[in-house]
């Protein structure tokens, strides 16, 4: 299976979380896919990790703001231009 991420390492972006908008953008330094997609085990009513499952995420960390125990940023919070980035935080 291959993966594609919304970035790539080394690549520019700009997170938005609420007001907090950087004025520079920050670099791609980690990227981190979780993709499950279990059918689970059948008949399974009790225990929610053996009943069907599915979840895509991304997860980055950037060279800026630490690698390994820096902020992790949210795939979907992360934009390449400071304007939609600002956008996106003035919808929420």
């Amino acid at each position: 299976m291959k993966f594609e991420s919304k970035f790539n390492i080394g690549d520019k972006v700009f997170p938005a979380y609420g007001s907090d908008i950087l004025l520079y953008p920050i670099t791609i330094g980690k990227i981190k896919v979780e993709h499950i997609d279990s059918p689970g085990r059948e008949g399974e009513e009790l225990f929610d990790n053996y009943k069907p499952q599915k979840k895509y995420k991304e997860e980055y960390m950037c060279v800026e703001t630490g690698i390994g125990s820096g902020s992790v940023y949210d795939g979907d919070r992360l934009f390449k231009n400071r304007e939609d980035a600002v956008n996106y935080s003035a919808d929420v």
